[in-house]
């Protein structure tokens, strides 16, 4: 199991979603990983959030959803792994990160965050959070 954030903020009202790269095939995705000993899962992904896209802020305490992706163990080998996810409002947003040289960052619209990601769970996740943006912030603080 990971836990994965989806990093969002309004800009001129628009609901906006973080999207970043993956390092070896540029696919489109949120920052996810394993959960680390000691945090939580929510800080976990809030932690992933800060080391992979070099954002921070409020993280939901339940998480939203949760998404399927086919995680390489080995040599071309995949097995299912059910990917966890929380909200993180941002706050902050840093120009040096952790990761930014073998990563790019995009912000979107929600629609835009759904076509451009190939996993077809966060896909579909988001476009339920389109239908219903108040799923982001109903978490926050709880």
């Amino acid at each position: 199991m990971q836990v994965a954030a989806i990093p969002f903020k309004y800009e001129n009202d628009c609901l906006k979603i973080l999207l970043l790269t993956t390092r070896k095939k540029r696919k489109w995705i949120v920052p996810k990983g394993w959960p680390v000993d000691g945090l939580s899962f929510d800080e976990s992904a809030k932690k992933e959030a800060m080391e992979e896209a070099g954002v921070s802020g409020l993280i939901s305490k339940a998480p939203i959803g949760d998404f399927i992706h086919n995680k390489t163990i080995s040599r071309g080998q995949k097995t299912p792994c059910k990917v966890i996810t929380y909200s993180l409002l941002v706050t902050d947003q840093l120009l040096d990160w952790e990761e930014q040289k073998e990563r790019s960052r995009r912000w979107c619209s929600i629609s835009k965050a759904a076509e451009r990601v190939s996993n077809r769970g966060l896909s579909k996740m988001l476009r339920i959070i389109s239908e219903d943006p108040g799923i982001l912030t109903r978490l926050i603080g709880k």
